[in-house]
């Protein structure tokens, strides 16, 4: 019994070991397969690190493009604006060097008993509705075009500032009760039809107040408004008109 029990003993270890040796010669084929992943991984990496790159080529490139995109489109907006400007500058010296002489003419006039004397009016002088901007308080002109300017842009505070206070005080009372919402809303459809403007005629009322015939292009409307100095700047005094019967 005992030597039986040692021959199954050896045997056992026997299995024992040639399932060890054979498992261990398995081991080949797995460290190949092992190996052919890893190098299959590696050329996937690499490609996926190309297509990276790539990728980053094209977005830095399309960078470029906006940003170059962008920059043309400023450059010719800022030659929009020189041009703009150039002709209010233009139309403003004009107006100015008549002044002038309006001015070098009231001064050396005989004094008379009788109202100032209307000035030759100075035809054509036009401000398209496209050259329209915020021209500043230089000038009457300047500021008929600064005012009807912020109608159009629907901007009752800057209209605001381009009146005079006794303006002021009547826009104050005509717009109670309005958002200023309405009241941009409002401007904004009084102009819309409204292609340019002309002066046609110019009276100097005093070194303080000028009041000019305008016609208006577009609805064809010829309107007579008053320009006076306030402080060093022009602002807009309102319409003159023959009360309604």
């Amino acid at each position: 019994m005992k030597t039986t029990a040692t021959i199954s003993t050896v045997l056992g270890a026997a299995v024992i070991f040639l399932s060890i040796t054979g498992c261990g010669g398995d081991t080949k084929p797995l460290q190949a397969e092992n190996e052919a992943l890893r190098a299959e991984v590696a050329a996937l990496k690499a490609r996926a690190d190309e297509a990276d790159a790539a990728r980053a080529a094209e977005s830095k490139r399309s960078q470029s493009e906006l940003q170059d995109v962008a920059r043309l489109r400023g450059e010719v907006t800022q030659l929009r604006t020189t041009a703009k400007d150039a002709e209010r500058l233009r139309a403003e010296n004009q107006q100015l060097r008549s002044d002038n002489q309006q001015f070098r003419g009231a001064a050396s006039a005989p004094a008379a008993p009788a109202a100032p004397a209307a000035q030759a009016p100075q035809q054509g002088i036009a401000y398209p509705r496209e050259a329209w901007s915020f021209a500043g308080y230089t000038s009457p002109d300047a500021a008929l075009v600064s005012a009807i300017w912020s109608m159009q842009q629907g901007n009752p505070k800057q209209y605001f500032e381009s009146l005079t206070p006794e303006e002021q005080l009547r826009m104050t009372k005509a717009w109670e009760g309005k958002t200023p919402e309405e009241i941009a809303a409002k401007h904004q459809a009084d102009t819309a039809a409204i292609t340019g403007m002309k002066v046609t005629g110019r009276q100097l009322v005093s070194p303080d107040e000028v009041q000019m015939n305008v016609f208006i292009d577009g609805v064809n409307r010829e309107e007579k408004v008053s320009m006076k100095r306030v402080g060093n700047d022009w602002k807009f005094g309102g319409y003159i008109r023959e009360p309604t019967q």
